[in-house]
């Protein structure tokens, strides 16, 4: 919506400027538009959720997890994998990764309730990891924590 509120504006804004002076105040009003109207944070891409299955074991596992999940905290920068290694005879090795920290692997039949289990399961480990990481975030940027550095 913000992205075309600035075309929108350049747009009129450009007009406006061609019509009443040169190129050169064009210019400068242009800049100075970009840098007032374009927050960085709102270009930031946020959270991501990787699918690396390979079976449809693994498909039906990213698919239900994808829509049990939703992220309880306000950190934005981070990204999921889930990874798939299939193993026969013995099912499929489904891998959750946070920002390359290992949180669930294991091993999953081609059963329908198990793998709602573990979609579940895994959305509480991940839910739990990342309110524990703005938690400890929070702390190392309490007043006890910060200081000069000099003892």
């Amino acid at each position: 919506m913000s992205i075309l509120l600035i075309i929108s504006t350049f747009c009129l804004t450009s007009l406006n400027a061609q019509t009443e002076a040169g190129t050169d105040s064009l210019k400068t009003q242009i800049i100075q538009q970009t840098s007032q109207a374009i927050d960085p944070l709102d270009l930031e891409i946020g959270e991501m959720v990787f699918d690396e299955t390979i079976t449809k074991v693994g498909r039906d596992f990213y698919e239900l997890f994808f829509n049990i999940w939703s992220n309880p905290t306000q950190i934005k920068d981070f990204s999921i994998t889930v990874q798939e290694r299939p193993m026969p005879g013995v099912g499929t090795q489904i891998t959750v990764l946070i920002d390359d920290f290992e949180l669930v692997k294991q091993f999953i039949r081609p059963n329908q309730e198990m793998i709602e289990m573990l979609a579940e399961y895994t959305v509480g480990r991940a839910t739990q990891y990342l309110v524990n990481y703005q938690e400890i975030q929070a702390q190392l940027q309490s007043a006890d924590q910060t200081g000069t550095g000099i003892f």
